[in-house]
């Protein structure tokens, strides 16, 4: 990590003080989403042991590039944690179609978090909150503090964060994703991503959103009302008998939708901006070793975060 520090803020976090050097550029990982791509996307590997460990590979791998090539100021992991989380109070359905975790991802979330405490990588959860809310609080502290803040994920959810001081990141194509992708992808400004998604739905997290509105549709109805409150209020202005009957109809599950779509940006959770100073190199070789992982000891040295 650079040692430049150009200049000291003070930030506030669950009660506490801290302090951060900015200008800096803050990366944060969407561990769970990662993970489960590259389970999906990496043949089947297993340690000396007989552990699988294809996903862990590929992350530890991914994980030096990004150090190497983009170079954080500072790094952060959020995770998912098992149980509730305030939406499925607000919607016991939500999620509900999702299929449970695969047998050999399992323990590979273990491991994922024994490599990230040898590197030094703070890990981020709290109970009754996803990553994503993670990610967001992460995101405001840091532009709070006049910083940058990149979040790595595909996850289309996080495209509502997207501002001058947030960008997002798809490690597997290398490329950042801004405000520009996204008006050229969906229609629509950032401030506009809740209402879109609301209006839409999305069935991988089972979200209703209102029934045969699509994202073209969703896309020209915000270009020419800008809020969803206001295309409610224009339904019969709206051609199409049938599309304004389903607006009628869907407008109780587009405002529920757009609850659970929205990201919390003041989860109460701690972040020591200080906490990339613990690297444990023996515990790292040692990790790399039991994985089975020979070619990650030269590259571990290199790819420091200090």
């Amino acid at each position: 990590m650079t040692k430049t520090r150009p200049e000291q803020f003070e930030t506030r976090s669950n009660n506490s003080v801290c302090k951060i050097d900015m200008p800096k550029t803050t990366y944060i990982l969407d561990t769970h989403g990662f993970l489960y791509q590259l389970f999906h996307a990496l043949p089947p590997m297993s340690s000396p042991q007989g552990e699988p460990v294809g996903a862990i590979y590929g992350f530890t791998k991914d994980l030096f590039n990004l150090i190497e090539r983009y170079k954080p100021d500072y790094l952060f992991c959020a995770f998912d944690l098992p149980g509730q989380t305030f939406r499925s109070e607000l919607y016991s359905e939500y999620k509900a179609n999702r299929s449970e975790m695969p047998d050999d991802l399992k323990p590979q979330i273990g491991f994922a978090c024994e490599i990230l405490e040898a590197l030094g990588i703070p890990q981020l959860a709290l109970p009754g909150y996803e990553a994503d809310d993670i990610m967001a609080t992460v995101a405001r502290l840091a532009v709070e503090q006049n910083g940058q803040c990149v979040i790595v994920t595909n996850d289309k959810d996080c495209r509502q964060l997207i501002s001058d001081h947030v960008s997002l990141l798809n490690l597997r194509k290398q490329s950042f994703y801004t405000a520009e992708n996204l008006l050229a992808d969906w229609g629509i400004r950032p401030e506009q991503v809740v209402d879109f998604q609301a209006l839409v739905g999305d069935p991988t997290d089972n979200v209703p959103g209102v029934p045969l509105i699509g994202p073209k549709i969703a896309s020209e109805l915000l270009q020419k009302y800008d809020t969803l409150e206001t295309v409610f209020e224009h339904i019969s202005d709206i051609s199409g008998k049938k599309r304004q009957e389903n607006l009628r109809a869907g407008q109780e599950a587009a405002l529920l939708s757009r609850q659970l779509v929205r990201l919390n940006c003041q989860v109460p959770i701690e972040v020591d901006w200080a906490d990339h100073q613990f690297r444990n190199e023996a515990k790292l070789q040692a990790l790399f070793q039991r994985f089975g992982f020979r070619s990650f000891s030269a590259k571990a040295k290199e790819a420091s975060l200090f």
